[in-house]
């Protein structure tokens, strides 16, 4: 049977009252600020849907006079058809904690560019985060154009407020420098987790979402379909940053690692017993406690090991990414290769962010294999 679009309702049959039961978000209520949560009846399943439908035509975007009601019936009703889980979980987390709380009662017709700018100055969040929760504003009122609820967009040409953050570079290590690292990292459990990254120079959300599903280590080949995000405090799998799949084969660096680090999970498992996570168990990396990897505490690990390896400055786990690609590069690998092992539809992005210098010369580098 197939699943019910989000955004359509869903049925179900209550045997208390003999009777089809029928019910569908109908968004934020303005008065209250609460959710809405209607409700139809029927003798069949088929009277039901075919209620919901009248319901939520009838609730639809004509009615609407204000920014909440506009926003839950983009976000509640006509998103989920066109996005994934993953971003309706995280567009959802965005929309009811930083928009509905204060756009809830604001009239649309009172909307204006110096509103929306105000909203996003007293956001004290990062930059990029900023930059998603505006997203999601303009997104709702470019649904409010296509239905003629409103004439133009605010959010489309409202400012950021400026930023004394500057940007990090992402940087590439040296062969000796990844060298140092791989081999303090060979003695830390999440050893493996450096190796992968690097070998396979896959984005740290992709290497912290893999499945062990998705690893066949006789074969040699890893699939990368998926990526860990965290909404708050919640894990999501979602797709990768790119919607693209790839299946990547792994040098015997990473099947060795992979196998060592599998070996030493199983033990880890044993000892957890029922403690240990089922929602999680098909994870390849996680936590002592059988949990997803939290990114912060991702990132304080990968800075320490560097500082044991003896290398300067800041590393971060995106590091690795530049580095494989940069030492690849340097080793005479075609760009459009590098995209294609990157998950980049064009050479565009790896000219731009993910080569750097790491040695003298193309000549010097072409002597040394990447192999470390």
């Amino acid at each position: 049977m197939s699943r019910r679009a989000q955004g359509e309702g869903s049925a179900y049959y209550d045997e208390t009252r003999g009777k089809w039961i029928g019910q569908y978000s109908a968004g934020i209520n303005p008065t209250t600020g609460r959710r809405r949560r209607l409700k139809v009846s029927g003798n069949s399943k088929k009277e039901v849907t075919a209620k919901l439908r009248e319901r939520i035509e009838a609730n639809s975007s004509a009615g609407i006079t204000t920014v909440g009601g506009l926003v839950s019936d983009w976000l509640y009703r006509a998103a989920p058809s066109r996005r994934g889980d993953g971003w309706q979980a995280i567009s959802t987390t965005l929309v009811e904690k930083h928009i509905l709380p204060v756009f809830s009662n604001v009239r649309l017709d009172d909307l204006n560019v110096e509103m929306v700018e105000s909203w996003l100055a007293e956001l004290k969040l990062a930059r990029s985060t900023v930059i998603k929760i505006r997203s999601q504003l303009a997104l709702a009122l470019d649904h409010g154009i296509r239905r003629r609820v409103i004439d133009w967009n605010p959010a489309r040409v409202a400012l950021l407020p400026p930023s004394d953050d500057t940007p990090r570079e992402g940087r590439a290590l040296t062969r000796t420098e990844m060298r140092a690292l791989l081999n303090v990292a060979a003695d830390h459990r999440l050893g493996a987790w450096v190796v992968t990254a690097f070998s396979l120079a896959m984005r740290p959300g992709e290497v912290s979402g893999l499945s062990w599903s998705s690893v066949d280590l006789d074969g040699g080949v890893v699939v990368v379909s998926r990526s860990l995000s965290w909404v708050g405090k919640r894990p999501i799998i979602k797709h990768t940053k790119t919607n693209r799949t790839r299946t990547l084969d792994m040098p015997p660096i990473a099947v060795d690692a992979l196998r060592a680090h599998r070996r030493a999970q199983a033990e880890e498992k044993l000892l957890m017993g029922d403690r240990w996570p089922v929602e999680w168990t098909d994870l390849v990396f996680v936590s002592e406690a059988g949990t997803p990897l939290i990114p912060s505490n991702l990132r304080r690990l990968i800075s320490k090991l560097a500082d044991r390896a003896g290398i300067e400055g800041k590393v971060t786990p995106y590091d690795m990414r530049h580095t494989a690609t940069s030492l690849l590069s340097a080793s005479g690998v075609a760009p459009e290769l590098l995209a294609d092992l990157l998950g980049h539809r064009d050479t565009r992005m790896v000219h731009k962010h993910y080569r750097h210098q790491v040695s003298p010369s193309i000549r010097v580098a072409r002597d040394n294999a990447l192999d470390l």
